[in-house]
């Protein structure tokens, strides 16, 4: 097996993991949009333009969840642009991380966590997707490196 195909299971079943849990504590969300499910309260939310958790929850469920699944299935089934889908999870995380933290401030370790997530996204999705693009696939190799 070779590292790209390597790169891809492991980061299929990591995104996997991520989507389970965002569809999980977004159906929470949903179930419950004054935060109980989960040991919140709506007061979190007063600087927010949400009154409870009920968008959000869709959001998660949907951006970080469901999208998460179904980028995980592309990486296992060597699809072209897995790599892409990678990369917009990563930008889709960083809002997401940017957005709570700008609304309800730094209230737990899972937002710098989870914006390293993001970061980590980003970074294999650009590995994931540089073969397939001639400038990017001679990122670190030394190829046609002689001066003119």
């Amino acid at each position: 097996m070779n590292k790209r195909r390597a790169l891809s299971l492991v980061t299929g079943d990591f995104l996997l993991i991520i989507g389970a849990g965002a569809i999980a504590v977004g159906i929470m969300f949903i179930l419950k949009p004054d935060g109980s499910n989960l040991g919140m309260t709506v007061d979190l939310l007063k600087e927010s333009p949400f009154s409870d958790f009920f968008i959000p929850g869709l959001f998660l469920m949907a951006a970080n969840g469901i999208l998460s699944i179904i980028a995980a299935l592309l990486l296992f089934i060597n699809y072209r642009y897995a790599g892409i889908s990678v990369m917009v999870l990563g930008v889709v995380m960083l809002i997401w991380i940017s957005a709570q933290v700008y609304w309800i401030g730094w209230e737990s370790w899972l937002q710098p966590a989870f914006l390293a997530v993001g970061l980590v996204e980003l970074l294999i999705g650009f590995f994931l997707e540089a073969p397939f693009h001639d400038k990017w696939g001679r990122f670190g190799s030394h190829r046609d490196s002689h001066a003119h």
